[in-house]
């Protein structure tokens, strides 16, 4: 496993811990070095150094080690540097604490650090979003093992460190702090068009990353009976996603399709348990369909020709068609088309006849006559030339394989 292999690695599990996973190099700025907390110090003091906080931390993590960082607010970040290519960048997982804080612990925090009783109130919202990790042995193994390998350095033991900085920042009056931190709110929504933008590129495992934080924020419940809230909110983030796959040029049969199949399932849910898991799969559904049927990077010309011919690709279909229909010069629509799309109009249409044809040569007992004619080709023998040409079996015995009656499964 290669090095950039691991590290994405690092950020997928600690996206499913619902842990920040930042990158931040030695001359960061004060806007990339303020998300190590969620901006939580700048909702409590005038102007604070986040700059010089991340160079603290920095110069404290050993070349071919990590940390456990544990700062003044009982929150604690894995700090290690990045190998190779990131030379000058280092990766703080975190904030997430080990146990969930009470009132107690709180209170002990205003007065450790001098904040007015009004300080309160931000101190319960921030800690409900930063997520407690219950297993510290396992959790310590788990990233030990891991950069072990990205450091190469088999005998890595994660250090402890805990560092206390002297705070001269001026706090803020009492009356600028709010019930709900407008900083809690502004990560909130930043995380959130983070979640969306993966979405329309298709990029799965950015969508779940930022997923997964999104779910550390406490959002207030707007009904009583928390199943019908829970779905109300599913079906909120199933409109988002569809909105985020429009602007990625996805025609609006697929979203259309996809989008009422889940209001489907959101609504014969019944559990919690349930309704949550159908996030991940609403991600992955979307993505995929970003991936397969985005017509974003084609021109307007490219893009009609494409569409038409997905959603009528059992109808007569040639180039010369398809130039009439959309008043394009057939000279130029070939050329486009070839440009952008890497094959011939042809060998589009019959790859896309020929996808649909292996759906109903494995899930219905049609004759090749009546699979030719619904994937759009008049002739089956023609069918079964081009059939072989692009899947390199004919279809008789592509539907053999896949009733298990090849030479190998014999």
């Amino acid at each position: 496993m290669v090095m950039m292999d691991l590290r994405d690695l690092f950020r997928d599990i600690l996206g499913s811990y619902r842990v920040q996973f930042l990158l931040l190099r030695e001359h960061c700025t004060m806007s990339e070095a303020s998300a190590l907390d969620f901006l939580f110090r700048d909702q409590l003091y005038e102007v604070y150094d986040y700059v010089q906080l991340a160079k603290d931390i920095m110069a404290l993590v050993p070349p071919d080690s990590a940390i456990d960082y544990k700062d003044d607010f009982g929150l604690h970040y894995l700090v290690f540097r990045g190998r190779d290519t990131e030379e000058g960048m280092f990766a703080f997982c975190g904030p997430f604490t080990y146990h969930s804080f009470d009132e107690k612990e709180w209170a002990e925090l205003i007065q450790k650090h001098g904040l007015q009783n009004d300080s309160m109130d931000a101190l319960r919202w921030y800690f409900k979003r930063i997520p407690v990790i219950q297993d510290y042995l396992s959790w310590q193994h788990m990233f030990a093992s891991l950069l072990s390998r990205y450091l190469a350095n088999p005998d890595l033991q994660i250090m402890s460190v805990s560092y206390e900085r002297a705070y001269t920042a001026k706090q803020k009056p009492s009356f600028s702090l709010s019930t709900i931190p407008y900083t809690s709110v502004e990560a909130r929504y930043a995380v959130e068009d983070a979640m969306l933008e993966a979405i329309r590129r298709g990029d799965i495992s950015e969508a779940i990353y930022q997923q997964n934080l999104f779910m550390g924020f406490t959002l207030d419940r707007r009904l009583d009976d928390p199943l019908r809230d829970a779905k109300d909110m599913i079906i909120s983030v199933n409109t988002a996603y569809r909105k985020a796959i429009q602007q990625a040029a996805v025609h609006p049969l697929y979203i259309d399709g996809i989008s009422g199949q889940f209001i489907i399932e959101i609504e014969k849910a019944e559990t919690m348990e349930q309704v949550q898991a159908l996030i991940p799969k609403m991600i992955r559904h979307y993505c995929l369909l970003v991936q397969h049927h985005s017509m974003e990077r084609y021109s307007s010309a490219v893009r009609s020709c494409l569409n038409y011919i997905d959603f009528h690709y059992m109808e007569p279909l040639n180039l010369e068609g398809l130039a009439a229909r959309f008043a394009i010069n057939k000279n130029y629509l070939s050329s486009r088309f070839h440009k952008e799309v890497g094959v011939t109009v042809t060998d589009y249409i019959n790859g896309i006849r020929v996808r649909r044809a292996e759906d109903l040569l494995g899930k219905t007992a049609l004759s090749m006559q009546n699979v030719a004619e619904q994937c759009g080709f008049s002739d089956a023998n023609y069918f079964t030339r081009i059939f072989k040409k692009i899947m390199g079996q004919s279809p008789n015995e592509y539907r053999k394989a896949l009733n298990g009656h090849s030479p190998k499964n014999r």
